[in-house]
């Protein structure tokens, strides 16, 4: 059948009309370059009409354009009631795979004017389309992804489609500003319950297009201090929005999301997450007493407010600059690693973040800019004694501190400035430094494999390795959608580089901060868009034996609140990494107790190394596994590291 187009005509920026038919991208975090009407020769069978639409790729139009095009987000309405619309997506990123697993854009219907009150745009639900769309490679190359539009009776009606569930910066503001208003804060830090919620928003750093950054902080009132945290070099820059307080003894937990912004699910589990941790719920309050939550629910607020799958502004994957970011061209991840490494050391470091020594503050000079987290002054000297006999210099905002003359000579001070700006990661991982750090977790959206899963990083030694994998195994206990068999701790999954930009995983979050904190508890979470391939029997909890329920075992089309689920279900399994979990599934489950757990991951590292010895393989045969260790001996060594990070 031969086949002509029209361009229909964009009458304004973001609306596109034909005849009945209104095709609208002028919303937030849209995604629609351009539509043309598919004029057949021969009328259709199944469908009375057909557009074709096209996606724009990430910084589109820009010097900085890159070849993403998986996210859509477009919305439709007019036209005659009943009639039914083919709509072709032609030229999206290949995801043959994905999609021949079964998955479904996603849509909803804004009723527009309506008579029940509550029909409004914000309050429509989203759902997966009833049909399985096409796809095929045309004569161009191009990827295209087919399905129906019908046209509805309600003629003030507009439906949504969009590439997977999409979750807004705006969508973030306003959950955000509701638990602000639910939660506010003290005037007075007596009047506190050491068992209330403690709950902080704050901008930590404005993105390149000027939007705000925010950074949670969620603990109780327990061993909370009068002192306030400081205000990092170049972060904070709401100076008349106080700092949180600082708290004693507190291990702090960094979960983030949404560093590429098309990866919608990592909002939904920090969703999950935060409901979690501001519930009633004990285990809730438990983790509040223990730990301290930092979180950054959305590192990529221009790439998500654009409309883009995977970079920010500038055409960059935020996710490979960890390691050495910059404040003016990365200033979300330079917000993040210094918010990383500030609570890791216990106070703020200022290595290779010095761009021009001669610009320095006068070291005879206190400073705001450059302060600590330690309440102890005795460990503080100690640390910056460490860290001019390695090179490194820091600052503390309370006291006037100046770094010794090496020999009497004033020219070392240069050197030792200079030699400031290149600090390795030796210094940051040395294994006699307390980290203030308990965990790290970053969010992701995955497109091929199927399931939830985590990706941790590879150590030379096996109590390293068991203690990383600790965490995710939990995960399988408390979650039934999350795939453990899919979790990737190898020494290549660090290394690897992008087919596209050859950048190595090296500078994503999870190895960057292993790299400068020496953190074995390092991890990305991935959750697939659509599914995955089985689900786990979930071990009952200790005081519910009786209330076993019958567990479907296919594998459900994944949802919002499927995403959440996970964000609760990693935090259960931080009271479970902590034997701090009154109501925990390790009793019921095959493994009994942590001991058990990890006695169990001992023994499928030492066998896997002896097959992969035998087969040739390096991919776990350089562990060191001949660490003669008893069951005793595991039980009292795990019971220790499960309450420090080193």
């Amino acid at each position: 059948m031969n086949i002509t187009s029209d361009i229909v005509p964009e009458v304004q920026p973001g609306v596109f009309t034909y005849e009945l038919y209104t095709i609208l991208s002028n919303f937030e975090s849209a995604n629609l370059a351009q539509v043309k009407y598919v004029r057949k020769q021969t009328p259709g069978i199944d469908e009375d009409l057909e557009f074709n639409l096209w996606t724009k790729p990430d910084c589109g139009g820009t010097e900085f354009e890159c070849n993403y095009k998986s996210w859509f987000y477009f919305a439709i309405k007019g036209g005659i009631p009943g009639t039914a619309v083919r709509l072709n997506l032609v030229n999206l990123n290949k995801q043959s795979k994905m999609y021949s697993q079964g998955m479904t854009p996603v849509f909803k219907v804004d009723l527009g004017k309506s008579e029940k009150p509550n029909a409004k745009f914000s309050k429509a639900s989203w759902f997966r389309i009833k049909e399985i769309p096409t796809y095929q490679v045309n004569e161009n190359q191009e990827f295209v992804l087919s399905f129906s539009h019908r046209s509805l009776e309600n003629i003030e009606a507009t439906t949504y489609y969009a590439f997977t569930y999409p979750y807004t910066y705006t969508d973030l503001c306003n959950s955000l500003s509701f638990y602000e208003k639910q939660f506010p804060l003290p005037s007075d830090l007596k009047e506190k319950n050491e068992k209330d919620i403690y709950f902080h928003r704050e901008t930590i750093v404005k993105s390149l297009d000027n939007r705000s950054v925010d950074l949670l902080t969620i603990s109780s009132f327990k061993d909370i201090s009068e002192e306030r945290e400081c205000r990092l070099f170049g972060l904070f820059p709401d100076e008349n929005k106080p700092r949180p307080y600082a708290f004693k003894k507190k291990k702090v937990v960094v979960m983030s999301a949404r560093v590429h912004p098309g990866e919608t699910p990592s909002s939904f589990v920090m969703n999950g997450l935060i409901k979690y941790l501001l519930s009633k719920d004990e285990q809730a309050n438990i983790l509040r007493q223990n730990y301290v939550f930092k979180l950054i629910p959305m590192l990529n607020p221009d790439g998500v407010a654009r409309g883009f799958y995977r970079t920010d502004t500038r055409g960059t994957n935020l996710n490979r600059f960890y390691l050495k970011p910059s404040l003016k061209f990365h200033p979300t991840i330079y917000a993040a690693r210094s918010l990383i490494l500030y609570h890791h050391l216990g106070y703020e470091l200022r290595d290779e973040l010095i761009k021009e020594h001669s610009n320095i503050l006068d070291l005879t000079t206190s400073s705001s800019t450059f302060c600590r987290s330690s309440d102890n002054d005795d460990d503080l000297n100690i640390r910056i004694k460490d860290m001019l006999a390695t090179d490194c210099i820091v600052y503390d905002g309370q006291n006037k501190i100046k770094p010794k003359i090496i020999n009497n000579d004033p020219d070392s001070l240069n050197i030792l400035l200079k030699k400031s700006q290149s600090c390795t990661a030796d210094f940051f991982t040395n294994k006699g430094l307390d980290s203030g750090l308990y965990l790290y977790v970053d969010f992701h959206g995955h497109a091929s494999k199927k399931g939830i899963f985590m990706y941790g990083n590879h150590f030379d030694n096996i109590v390293d390795n068991i203690e990383c994998m600790v965490y995710p195994k939990l995960m399988s206990i408390n979650n039934q959608n999350f795939h453990y068999t899919s979790c990737n701790f190898s020494e290549h999954n660090m290394y690897s580089k992008d087919k596209k930009f050859g950048l190595s995983k090296e500078g994503s979050g999870r190895v960057a901060v292993l790299k400068y904190t020496g953190l074995i508890r390092s991890y990305t979470l991935e959750c697939n868009y659509n599914t995955g391939r089985f689900v786990n029997f979930i071990p009952p909890t200790v005081h519910f034996v009786a209330e076993r329920r019958t567990q479907s075992l296919v594998p459900p089309k994944f949802t919002p609140t499927i995403f959440e689920q996970v964000g609760k279900s990693l935090a259960i399994s931080i009271l479970d990494l902590s034997n701090l979990n009154p109501n925990s599934r390790l009793e019921n489950s095959d493994f009994k107790s942590l001991t058990g757990l990890r006695e169990m991951l001992r023994s499928n590292i030492i066998s896997d190394c002896n097959r992969n010895r035998r087969l040739g393989s390096k991919s776990t045969s350089n562990i060191n596994v001949d660490i003669p260790i008893t069951s005793k001996q595991v039980e009292k060594m795990f019971s220790a590291i499960s309450n420090i990070c080193v």
